[in-house]
């Protein structure tokens, strides 16, 4: 709730600080988010806008077809970062299906990566493109431009080396390829 508490446009409805009536807090933030979204608000945004739409925290097939069929121009596959529910499916294990359910929509992937490595491999399992959001924003807070410029360089060359020593030229070659997750590492061993 401290995301709430310390946020100015959350505050400014509340008679007192947060920590001063929690009671009072509660209720408000409970206000806020007793009407979730639906299908039927992305149609109508769709209606308002011919802007590009995109719907992040899709993590089942099914949510990726309604979405599309309700107005979404790009399908986001997040975890929300796991805070909320860390103990869930990793996105990179259900980025597949996502992405054949998309079809032909592209898909956006945010969930742990870290690295370039971890980019790679998302493209790899179907990602259009893939965000760095974390590492972005830290390097950011870090030294400012200077270290994001330093993060993104490092990053680009890191990815270039993984895709050199994984033998693909490029990130179009590395899609065509695809990826095949080996769970039995003994057995893969042997075929090899």
């Amino acid at each position: 709730m401290q995301n709430y508490y310390s946020d100015e446009n959350f505050t400014k409805h509340l008679e007192k600080a947060p920590h001063e009536d929690r009671s009072a807090a509660l209720r408000h933030y409970a206000k806020i988010f007793q009407h979730p979204l639906t299908w039927e608000d992305l149609r109508w945004i769709r209606t308002q806008t011919k802007l590009p739409i995109s719907v992040k925290g899709i993590q089942h097939p099914d949510d990726a077809r309604l979405a599309i069929d309700n107005g979404a121009d790009v399908i986001y596959v997040t975890n929300h970062g796991g805070r909320q529910a860390n103990s869930g499916i990793s996105t990179l294990e259900l980025l597949p299906g996502v992405a054949a359910a998309a079809g032909s929509t592209p898909v956006m992937f945010d969930g742990g990566v870290r690295s370039a490595t971890d980019a790679v491999i998302a493209l790899a399992r179907g990602a259009t493109a893939v965000g760095v959001g974390r590492v972005y924003a830290l390097s950011l807070s870090y030294g400012g431009a200077e270290s994001l410029t330093h993060f993104l360089k490092a990053f680009l060359a890191e990815l270039d080396l993984c895709l050199a020593i994984c033998g693909f030229k490029d990130i179009a070659e590395l899609k065509a390829a695809g990826v095949e997750l080996v769970t039995d590492v003994k057995n893969a061993r042997k075929q090899a």
